[in-house]
């Protein structure tokens, strides 16, 4: 098997989403409920309006040549002619029209690849070392975990609707290629006792905050790696920060709680996952197509030598070889890829992973076979006839293309690689090789800057009031299962000097590499200082006056400026909507001619999805906001006599009321005077006879929890509540939801295809 299985589920989603697709397409959805449901399916708006990316998951990087080949087909009738390589080793495709994106997605699915949860607060795509199956180094293959588990969480409901997004990888080995130590979970191969397994690390991540994986378990049985990987989901679920994305992933709740809270409440889940059942990881190793090695001894000619020692390696098994291919900047025109699907399907499934360096390697080919592929590989990619420095450069897209971007990477690489090719007969950049340069195009690390030995992350300066693109400077990381370390702060440089710095310390490295073990050493032993003082030349530009040039980013026709730049689409979800009413709320009451019809709207709107509503239209907007906000007394039923008639002047009063009392909300969704409400109702609450009852049956997690949670602010301490709910994920988690807020669930009734659930309010 070297693919993993798409679900039902996955399937009717689709469904859905066609017809919420069609619904967009005819102005029957607004844009922004439209955005929470596309951004989960991995496609996302680019900078340029109308213009979308559709990514596509590729566990551990595992593309068969059939499955390229398609790749190539869309790429070449949708999306710019090019396929792009993402940093998790996936892919995506630019320049999509909205119009096309369903037909992608089916096309997709065809060829058992899916964008699901390829954005959004999701599971993401499921990474892998990229010489799995084949390093000497490695404990065992880790790719089989990697497609079986993604097939797994496909199955999750609950791996859609998370607080942030969710990562997950496997490395083969201590080297930890596969970055176990800089994940949500990462687990790292080990045998203990003749027992397969893995050391595994959680809450781990770069951007805001990064913070370095801890680990949580010394071992784990191979066959517990979906039980521990669903049972951290779960807390981070339950426990997550929704309210505020800046702080909602992973290991800002591990900070939080600490290790032996966050462990107490682990064991809870993973006690709910055995009970559900089903939580053994089945696995299933990949079949290869074994070449016949029984030939002479291979002898490398001639003529092909230095791309051979450049890029080939010796695998595991005996007369066997992979092959780094580097892929600049991680595109490949629709030709190519055409052209090497071609050449590589006589040989199996299981040749080619893309990698999270934006690069891929093709595997598991005798010696005469890989020599073969040279003259495809050589008009593959312009960076396969260079040193290996030249393919290891990473950038993400910035903002040529990204909402969040500031600099614009990409062209910064361009212009370093011109420089040093024309240095490239003067130096002995060879001996640079697995020399890592990577760029952001702001702090959130899409670039991966941190891991890099030279990292760039984008920013704005300003010299006599013109703003122009420059870069922090981080240097010397290093990757181990034993303690892997984030680069360090090392200077800030102008995006205009960017190749000159690289340039000069390229040079400064070159007269040190052979005394030093890695890049890293030589940081640590002084060389993090000569860096920073090599990056002070390069901070100032000169005035605008003087050369306009540092003025403008590498590929840009205007002057740099953060226009254009917005919200980014990554966690798109329930806070997005309230924040983009509150937005339009803002901006309509500081308009001189006020709207009057348009603010009580967005009033009464922008805070319905926390109580589970989705109405739209006018009228249902008025109506449910009357229900859950001024019935409950959460507002005073003076601003219920505006919800009549025409908008006026109160509008605005009614407007400030509703932003204050979301300032008061906490990231469980309660605002403060829920909390008094239920503490009067508590002190005054008598025991009743009969229980209070909801049917929540056809409402799927978490709109079923929010309601339930609505349900139970109506009644006192001690009251009962009884709810009905749907099968599968609903009684999976709503009853568990509501015990961890202290009610006590004291029955669950199976009753006709859903579940009858007792609940005594604390």
């Amino acid at each position: 098997m070297s693919r993993y299985e798409i679900p039902q589920m996955v399937y009717d989603d689709l469904a859905t989403f066609k017809k919420n697709h069609a619904d967009f397409l005819a102005g029957k959805l607004d844009e922004l409920t439209f955005k929470t449901m596309r951004v989960p399916f991995g496609v996302y708006e680019q900078r340029e309006a109308n213009t979308f990316m559709v990514r596509i998951k590729l566990a551990g990087g595992i593309v068969t040549p059939k499955q390229l080949l398609t790749l190539a087909d869309l790429a070449q009738k949708y999306a710019h002619e090019a396929i792009h390589i993402t940093t998790r080793g996936g892919a995506q495709l630019h320049y999509v029209k909205i119009e096309d994106i369903i037909a992608i997605i089916e096309t997709l699915h065809s060829i058992d690849l899916s964008g699901r949860g390829g954005g959004g607060n999701t599971v993401r795509n499921i990474m892998a070392d990229p010489l799995a199956g084949t390093a000497p180094d490695e404990v065992f293959d880790v790719s089989p975990y990697a497609l079986t588990l993604t097939s797994k969480m496909l199955e999750q409901k609950d791996s859609f609707a998370l607080p942030r997004k969710f990562k997950i990888t496997f490395s083969g080995s201590e080297a930890d290629r596969g970055y176990a130590t800089i994940h949500d979970v990462g687990f790292i191969a080990k045998i203990q006792d003749g027992v397969k397994g893995f050391k595994l690390f959680t809450a781990g991540g770069m951007g805001a905050k990064s913070r370095l994986g801890t680990k949580l378990r010394d071992f784990v049985p191979d066959t517990e790696v979906f039980l521990y990987s669903q049972a951290i989901k779960q807390v981070f679920d339950k426990y997550g920060n929704r309210k505020n994305k800046h702080a909602a992933r992973l290991r800002f709740l591990f900070e939080d709680l600490g290790l032996e809270e966050f462990n107490k409440l682990l064991e809870v889940e993973l006690e709910a996952v055995k009970a559900k059942g089903d939580w053994e990881l089945p696995i299933t190793e990949i079949e290869r197509t074994v070449g016949d090695t029984t030939h002479e001894p291979f002898s490398v000619p001639e003529n092909i030598k230095k791309w051979w020692n450049r890029y080939v390696y010796a695998q595991k098994q005996a007369g066997f070889y992979g092959c780094k291919v580097p892929v600049h900047l991680g595109d490949i025109h629709f030709e190519n890829a055409r052209a090497l699907a071609n050449a590589l399907l006589p040989y199996g499934e299981d040749v080619m992973r893309f990698t999270g360096d934006q690069n891929l390697y093709i595997r598991n080919l005798t010696g005469p076979q890989m020599a073969s592929l040279h003259d495809i590989l050589q008009a593959f990619s312009k960076d396969v006839a260079k040193p290996t420095l030249f393919g290891d450069m990473v950038a993400c897209t910035g903002a040529a293309t990204c909402q969040l971007g500031i600099a614009r990477p990409r062209g910064a690489v361009d212009a370093i690689q011109k420089r040093l090719n024309k240095l490239i007969d003067e130096r002995d950049y060879d001996a640079l090789q697995g020399f890592k340069i990577h760029l952001s195009g702001c702090p959130n690390s899409c670039g991966k800057h941190l891991i890099g030995d030279l990292g760039f992350f984008g920013k704005v300066q300003r010299n006599e009031g013109y703003s122009y693109p420059a870069y922090n400077v981080v240097a010397g990381s290093r990757t181990s299962g034993d303690g892997s370390v984030y680069a360090q702060k090392a200077g800030d440089v102008a995006a205009f000097h960017v190749p000159a710095f690289v340039e000069e310390v390229l040079d400064t490295w070159l007269k040190h590499v052979k005394a030093y073990k890695s890049f890293a050493d030589w940081i640590d032993d002084g060389g993090l200082a000569i860096i920073t003082e090599i990056s002070k030349k390069y901070v100032d530009i000169p005035s605008f006056k003087e050369d306009k040039n540092p003025y403008f980013d590498y590929d840009a026709v205007e002057l740099f400026s953060l226009k254009g730049r917005g919200t980014g689409e990554c966690s798109a979800g329930m806070y997005d909507l309230i924040e983009a009413d509150k937005k339009a709320l803002k901006e309509a009451l500081e308009k001189e001619e006020k709207n009057f019809e348009l603010i009580r709207l967005l009033s009464a709107r922008m805070l319905l999805v926390t109580r589970g509503e989705d109405a739209r239209d006018k009228e249902a907007v008025l109506k449910a906001f009357k229900q859950h906000f001024i019935e409950t007394t959460l507002l005073n039923a003076y601003f219920g006599t505006m919800l009549e008639g025409d908008a006026d002047e109160k509008s605005i009063e009614l407007a400030e009321e509703v932003i204050k009392l979301y300032e008061t909300m906490d990231h469980t969704l309660k605002f403060a005077k829920e909390k008094e409400l239920a503490a009067a109702a508590a002190t005054e609450a008598k025991p009743v006879a009969s229980a209070h009852f909801k049917d929540l049956s056809g409402v799927a997690c978490p709109m079923n929890f929010v309601k339930t949670k609505m349900e139970l602010s109506k009644i006192g301490s001690g009251e009962v509540l009884e709810i009905l709910l749907d099968d599968g994920a609903p009684i999976d988690n709503v009853p568990k939801s509501v015990a961890s807020e202290g009610h006590t669930v004291e029955a669950t009734t199976k009753e006709g295809n859903g579940w009858r659930v007792r609940i005594v309010k604390k």
